[in-house]
């Protein structure tokens, strides 16, 4: 009998938006002949710190899964888009040594699901001082910092988007607002993350969501290129989480 694998999304718009985790990664998965049951508990601009308390609404539907009959195989975590980088990357950092021990106890594997810096014009760069690529380098090394202290994998979907957005900026990734993903930038987290589920080469996906097949080859080609190989963060960004709460 062919395998169906379990998987849990938790996180928040980035996440949900263009109903990603059901309607993109799980048909990229149909498409590569891969049966993935899917689940999301996703809340619009919630932390990780929340999702991780048990007398949080949504911690709690965190804790119901976890606890419950049903075995995940995958959890894939996804933090408040600036929380890693400000003077709350302790509470990121807690938050995922507190997720990461609860979901490896029922067996499952937790998943680093790495975002991107803001669109340029964005107010929240100008707020922070930062530029779409200094944003982009922050949160890899932030995501990689507590993904190497707890030997969790991570997909630098932040990455791919800035490969894209920095050689095809007419491919647009980003919604109005400067912030969350387009359908093209939802497209290009699931591919990226469905390959570093799964060990996929991006490339080789088929299912390309209407997009034009040389715009989800260049999505594509991006994403094997941030997943499949370590990336070299820039030594002024590198840090470390270890001691950090």
């Amino acid at each position: 009998m062919k395998r169906t694998y379990s998987v849990l999304f938790i996180g928040n718009s980035y996440t949900y938006y263009n109903d990603m985790p059901t309607e993109i990664f799980k048909r990229i998965a149909e498409s590569g002949r891969v049966t993935v049951d899917v689940t999301a508990i996703t809340k619009g601009s919630h932390t990780l710190s929340r999702f991780a308390d048990p007398y949080d609404s949504y911690g709690a539907s965190v804790e119901r899964e976890l606890t419950g009959d049903k075995k995940y195989d995958y959890v894939i975590l996804q933090e408040q888009s600036c929380r890693p980088i400000t003077e709350n990357a302790g509470d990121f950092y807690s938050a995922v040594r507190n997720l990461a021990e609860r979901i490896r106890y029922t067996g499952a594997e937790p998943i680093l699901y790495a975002t991107w810096g803001r669109e340029k014009d964005s107010p929240t760069l100008e707020q922070y001082g930062w530029t779409n690529e200094s944003m982009t380098w922050k949160l890899a090394a932030a995501y990689r910092a507590i993904g190497g202290e707890l030997d969790i994998p991570v997909a630098y979907v932040g990455l791919a988007f800035y490969d894209v957005y920095s050689n095809r900026n007419d491919i647009e990734l980003y919604a109005a607002d400067r912030t969350h993903p387009s359908y093209s930038g939802s497209y290009l987290a699931a591919v990226s993350l469905f390959s570093k589920i799964f060990g996929v080469d991006p490339t080789d996906i088929k299912f390309t969501g209407g997009l034009s097949a040389e715009d989800s080859e260049v999505l594509c080609r991006a994403a094997k290129n941030a997943i499949c190989s370590d990336p070299a963060i820039p030594k002024e960004y590198i840090t470390s989480s270890i001691g950090i709460k």
